[in-house]
């Protein structure tokens, strides 16, 4: 995979999953106070903790572009669950999904940047992890600017969802 698309790609997906790993308490809180959001939490984390061996199968088995595709498609359903499905089993299945995936996306990405790195002669993994945090910072402050518009989170979870649409489009160009 060329190395500054997938800077880019890495950098959307930072963006796209925090949203929700950042406000899935709030989220499930405000929507449907009878569960409790810290079950949904807990359903993140235990779909997280596997996800890295999935997701390193899954790319040995497709490669990096179908894996890193299929791992960012997953994640925007799950990111934008929420608003299709505003339930105790789509904030169950969001959870499961983004959790799921988010690591996964470390996982296939790190190694792709180690390989483009001769490419690019750079430092890829750093320029990643520089580029996924500061996705990781723009994220929050998106959600919170579009929540104070619309007192939702459903426009930023929407936008989030589509930065890893994104992702997938800018890794369907290469």
């Amino acid at each position: 995979m060329a190395p500054w698309p997938l800077v880019l790609i890495y950098g959307l997906a930072g963006l796209g999953y925090i949203v929700t790993a950042t406000y899935l308490p709030v989220l499930v809180g405000a929507a449907l106070p009878n569960l409790n959001s810290a079950h949904v939490w807990a359903v993140f984390g235990l779909g997280a903790a596997p996800s890295c061996f999935l997701w390193h199968r899954l790319h040995e088995r497709l490669g990096t572009r179908q894996a890193l595709r299929l791992n960012l498609a997953l994640q925007a359903l799950g990111v934008g669950l929420p608003v299709l499905a505003p339930s105790a089993a789509g904030y169950l299945l969001s959870a499961i999904l983004v959790g799921g995936t988010f690591v996964g996306t470390v996982t296939i990405a790190m190694p792709a940047a180690q390989r483009a790195a001769g490419k690019a002669g750079a430092n890829m993994m750093a320029i990643m992890t520089v580029v996924y945090g500061v996705g990781q910072i723009i994220g929050p402050v998106l959600a919170g600017s579009l929540y104070a518009q619309s007192h939702s989170f459903n426009s930023a979870l929407l936008a989030a969802a589509g930065a890893l649409l994104l992702a997938i489009a800018v890794s369907l160009r290469l």
